[in-house]
């Protein structure tokens, strides 16, 4: 018989296997290459390396030979043939394959081995010498070629000696004082060269002279000085933000990377030049205090020597620090880090929100963790969609807040977009649906969901129970469906698909696909009567009076500073002419004097005869926990689709000026719930004519000393003209429907 093709048989005889090529037409024909296997398989070295080649054929016919290249050229048979191990002793690219017996050859596969057998060089740029300038800009470059290239630099300024655990370099960085700079790079084969070492010296040690100025500062007492900082340098200019008492604007010194720096409260916009990052200045300051546990001072004097310097420099990355244990080090100084929000976001002062915060460092459930937060501003944190989950990194001035008891608070703070330099979020999740009409549905989200994801038919929401007709619109994080006629107070479930995303192109999360709500109910219609804001410990108190009944779920009183509600209101079925008292703040430690919860059944459920705050000619809501901030304020009244039912807008002309509050004004007025519509035919600010002072109701005398309920912020008759004049200060007639003209004038 010809022989036609190579067959393997194994034949069993006893306990001897014995393979056996047969030249018939029986068996089964070997059609599979074999597999070849280098060992290493390829990577970085750091000495000459052994390279095995080792083939195997499985049930086939049996390896014959394997041809190899290291030159990166594609083998053939007539390659170098494999027959024992090899050793590389230069960088190499290995190619290879194998051919069974039976004539079958693997595709060629590839391995690079890259031979590094010595360390980076790094050189500072400029190199170290005598300087004529107050300060000089370091770069650190380093080279690994013909090397596996470099992985990290670390470096000191302070003339001792870097190791793994030193600042790591990422950019110039500027020496404001004579110091010696070592440092030393490793490669990412792991070789490390010595520590190099640059002295630096600089014309009267301008930096050091700064540094000590600002220490000085620091270490002085509370009250009048005049302490001169000259040739530091502006790291960041802080906004004025919600209550300026706790947040003011200014801006943060530095003269060095390590520190120590200072926070300049005051109005960067009454200073010329006006003050910018990179500024570098001389001042004098006039007073230092100690506000919420940080160093603050004001200065008399304000000259800048030079603008436009790199702050790389200054930044410190703190990522891998305790920063909570740490913070004294730290205050005020230029840091950056990253970490990962830990959980949801709440209210953190007027206009402020924040996050538990966790690093590499501060883990989650460790003692530092449950005083570490981002701290943002509420408009900045919708604008960059940070929720829980997100990493982010960030850029910013050390910011803490401490009452002076108990651990200080450590607050990494976002005042402007431009501090967050890096952020990964999650997938999108439903936080809830709420009916809109008797046929319509608003499902939320807690991202902005891309519109473009969106199908118009309302394919991609179900709803158990309702027929989705259509999309209606996508806003922001809010999507609104048109359903079939719902029950009212009925509980209903939306489903989302994944194939509905956020503005990051992430699908819904599968285990976010839903949310509840209760079918349509006819909301009631409300009006703020009376209110009493000075109340000691913050337990304010809200009247209203209901002009058309019906339910008030989910209605609001918000601050327009800030963007959680002082109290959301329950699901009860109020009646036309009845009023509500909202208890903000309530007392939980004091018996009988709040009530437990609101009143949901009668305006008697919580009686007065057992807690002294209640009313019993009232419904009795409670709110949150913080009561009316003074200052300049717009209240409204929203229903629960947060369209502003009634609102007052009220000043204490003599109170530091809020930044937000022109344009909080203005906004009240493009509602038309406030009146004039403008100033002169101008928005209204506190330049106008007449000023937003002088179209806005002073309750400076709501905010008493006392600290009572006796006398509140009340309607003056039962018309609403949307203006001051609708308001007066006098005796509380809180839980009386009453009409009466108040008098006007100041006690």
């Amino acid at each position: 018989m010809p022989l036609k093709t190579s067959w393997s048989l194994r034949c069993s005889l006893g306990l001897l296997l014995i393979p056996l090529m047969l030249a018939c037409g029986g068996g089964k024909p070997d059609s599979a290459p074999p597999s070849t296997r280098a060992t290493p398989v390829g990577g970085s070295f750091t000495s000459a390396v052994a390279v095995t080649l080792a083939c195997e054929d499985g049930m086939g016919t049996g390896c014959s030979a394997t041809y190899y290249t290291l030159d990166g050229s594609t083998p053939s048979a007539g390659s170098t043939l494999y027959r024992e191990p090899f050793t590389l002793g230069t960088a190499a690219t290995l190619q290879f394959f194998s051919v069974d017996k039976a004539g079958n050859a693997e595709p060629a596969q590839a391995a690079v081995y890259t031979l590094d057998f010595e360390a980076p060089v790094t050189v500072a740029a400029p190199p170290g010498g005598t300087y004529p300038e107050p300060t000089v800009t370091v770069t650190l470059t380093c080279s690994s070629a013909p090397g596996t290239g470099c992985g990290a630099t670390r470096f000191t300024t302070d003339g001792s000696m870097p190791d793994g655990a030193s600042p790591l370099y990422t950019g110039p960085f500027t020496l404001a004082r004579s110091t010696t700079v070592r440092f030393f790079s490793v490669d990412t084969a792991g070789h490390a060269e010595p520590v190099q070492v640059q002295g630096y010296t600089l014309p009267n040690s301008s930096g050091e002279t700064a540094s000590a100025q600002i220490a000085a500062v620091r270490a002085a007492a509370d009250g009048q000085v005049s302490l001169p900082v000259d040739g530091a340098y502006i790291t960041f200019v802080k906004p004025g933000v919600g209550t300026l008492a706790n947040d003011p604007a200014g801006f943060f010194l530095q003269a060095e990377r390590g520190g120590p720096a200072l926070f300049v409260e005051g109005d960067p916009g009454m200073l010329s030049p006006q003050p910018q990052a990179g500024m570098r200045v001389n001042l004098v300051v006039n007073t230092k205090r100690i506000a919420n546990g940080m160093v603050r001072a004001t200065l008399s004097g304000f000259t800048v020597q030079s603008s436009g310097h790199a702050l790389t420099g200054f930044v410190q990355d703190v990522s891998q620090v305790d920063l909570p244990a740490r913070l004294p080090d730290y205050e005020a100084e230029l840091i950056t880090l990253t970490g990962t929000l830990n959980g949801p976001f709440a209210l953190a002062g007027a206009g402020h929100e924040q996050a538990p915060l966790v690093t590499a460092r501060v883990t989650a459930g460790s003692p530092s963790a449950f005083n570490f937060r981002l701290r943002v501003v509420e408009t900045v944190r919708d604008q960059l969609d940070l929720a829980q989950g997100c990493t982010v990194g960030i850029v910013s001035p050390l910011w803490f807040f401490w009452t002076g008891t108990g651990t200080p608070q450590t607050q990494p703070s976002v005042w402007t977009p431009e501090q967050l330099v890096s952020s990964t979020c999650p997938a999108p999740r439903v936080k809830g649906g709420q009916a809109a009409n008797s046929e319509a549905v608003v499902v939320r989200f807690d991202r902005r969901i891309d519109p473009a994801s969106v199908q118009a038919d309302g394919s991609q929401f179900s709803i158990a129970g309702l027929a989705v007709t259509e999309v209606r619109r996508v806003d922001n994080r809010e999507v609104w469906l048109g359903t079939s006629p719902q029950t009212p107070r009925q509980d209903y479930t939306v489903t989302v698909a994944s194939t509905v995303q956020d503005t990051r192109g992430k699908g819904v999360d599968p285990t976010g696909r839903n949310g509840s709500f209760r079918g349509w109910q006819t909301p009631a219609v409300l009006r703020i009567t009376e209110l009493a804001p000075g109340v000691a410990n913050q337990r304010d108190l809200v009247e209203l009076v209901v002009l058309e009944g019906g339910s008030t779920e989910g209605m609001t009183l918000v601050d327009a500073s800030s963007s959680t509600p002082l109290a959301t209101l329950p699901d009860v079925q109020v009646l036309q002419g009845e009023l509500i008292i909202i208890h903000l703040n309530p007392d939980r430690a004091t018996g009988n004097v709040d009530a437990p919860a609101s009143e949901l059944t009668s305006k008697t459920a919580w009686p007065q005869a057992l807690y002294a705050s209640n009313f019993d000619t009232a419904w009795d809501f409670q709110g949150g926990t913080f009561g009316v901030s003074g200052g300049q304020r717009v209240h409204r009244l929203r229903d629960n689709l947060g369209n502003t039912q009634d609102a007052i807008a009220a000043v204490i002309p003599g109170f530091t000026p809020v930044p937000a509050y022109p344009g909080q004004l203005q906004a009240l007025q493009a509602e038309g719930q406030w009146s004039p519509a403008d100033c002169g035919g101008m928005p209204c600010t506190y330049d106008s004519v007449p000023s937003a002072f002088g179209v806005s109701f002073d309750w400076s005398w709501a905010f008493p000393t006392s600290g009572t309920r006796t006398m509140t912020v009340g309607r003056v008759s039962f018309s609403d003209t949307n203006t001051a004049s609708d308001w007066a200060y006098g005796p509380a007639t809180l839980g009386v429907l009453n009409g009466a003209a108040r008098d006007e004038r100041l006690p």
